[in-house]
């Protein structure tokens, strides 16, 4: 089997709003062979910065554009295929776009290779744990309090047994954060798990005080309060905060979650598949984090794609406490997909088709599909 063609198909809302959602455009790859075998992937980045990565030219031989690579070439090889695009763009990569593009490669050569055997992605990582993971509804804080409580409310009648809440103006009044948490736990009383992501870092002592103040209502996570590269300030914060600390969806490869862990004392860590090197980096992350009684909770905002590959590596991880779902309406999150993921009673099954388990609904791609 050889690779014959490397895809991009950007997707894209009519309008991109400057807010914290980072699904209004989106890059998919599929992966086409001379089997008649295709596989899909998604970028979670700047999806026209994705899209220009993988079509450049070569200007050398570590600043080569990605698809070019792939032509010829064995999908099932993903090891050697995962490797030699590390090294062949190393001069522009090593971390941040390059890395994002690589993982929707990586995604989408499991997906070929899982349905060349005819078997989920989850059996070729070893068998699955679990047949479903429960499901947090993620979504965006609407800047008032009140409605924000009435999102609240409409989550927990939805079936889902947790949510998290972030950016708007979560954080930017810590007291105000507190007291706004404290209304929500009012309202949907003690059961249901509460998550807040402040989206961008706040001071060091603000970050206490919310790790402190949010202890008091049972927040099971408060996320990104700090910048992801002040490993001294997350050692100070995770040494004093009774409230969890979770990050790491801005990272990419094994070595920053390293840091977070042995350096910043983190006990949760979120790795993105779409961003931090696909399955297969991610799988390495799993395991560095297992070895240290760390929890793997990933950052999944995005389109079915990128659920599917969460779920594969939720399907084998040992501890899978939740997995990220993006419940607003944003018509990229809910329409690409043919049979798309959705939670019954707050659970989320795992994907029993070959390979990822998704695929396109053609005619949503095509009315969303942006020609650059």
């Amino acid at each position: 089997m050889r690779i014959t063609e490397v895809e991009t198909i950007l997707v894209s809302l009519p309008e991109i709003r400057d807010i914290g959602d980072g699904c209004q455009d989106l890059l998919i790859i599929r992966i086409h062979t001379d089997a008649g075998i295709t596989g899909l992937g998604e970028v979670h980045t700047n999806a026209l910065a994705a899209k220009a990565v993988i079509e450049a030219p070569l200007m050398s031989v570590s600043a080569s554009g990605m698809g070019r690579l792939l032509i010829g070439e064995d999908p099932r090889d993903i090891n050697r295929l995962w490797d030699m695009l590390y090294k062949r763009t190393s001069s522009y990569g090593r971390r941040g776009l390059a890395i994002h593009v690589l993982s929707g490669i990586d995604i989408a050569l499991w997906d070929i290779l899982g349905k060349s055997l005819g078997v989920p992605v989850w059996r070729l990582l070893g068998g699955a744990r679990r047949t479903g993971v429960p499901a947090y509804a993620s979504d965006l804080d609407p800047g008032d309090p009140a409605a924000l409580i009435d999102l609240a409310q409409k989550h927990v009648a939805n079936g889902f047994r947790a949510m998290k809440f972030g950016w708007g103006g979560l954080g930017t009044d810590v007291k105000g954060t507190v007291r706004t948490v404290a209304e929500i736990r009012k309202a949907i009383g003690d059961e249901p798990d509460i998550m807040i992501d402040l989206g961008f870092a706040a001071p060091l002592e603000d970050a206490i005080y919310l790790g402190r103040g949010l202890a008091d209502h049972g927040v099971f996570f408060l996320e990104e309060p700090l910048d992801p590269d002040d490993l001294e300030g997350f050692a100070r914060l995770t040494a004093v905060s009774p409230t969890p600390i979770a990050t790491g969806e801005k990272e990419s490869m094994l070595r920053p979650y390293l840091d977070l862990m042995d350096r910043g004392g983190l006990r949760i860590i979120q790795p993105d598949v779409a961003r931090v090197g696909g399955i297969s980096e991610t799988m390495r992350i799993l395991h560095a984090a297992e070895a240290r009684g760390v929890r793997v909770i990933p950052h999944c905002w995005s389109a079915d794609i990128l659920i599917a590959a969460t779920l594969h590596v939720l399907a084998v991880a040992r501890d899978a406490p939740y997995l990220e779902f993006n419940a607003t309406d944003n018509p990229l999150r809910c329409e690409l997909a043919a049979n798309p993921f959705r939670p019954v009673d707050g659970i989320v099954a795992m994907p029993e088709a070959p390979g990822l388990g998704v695929e396109l609904d053609e005619e949503a791609v095509e009315r969303y599909r942006v020609a650059v």
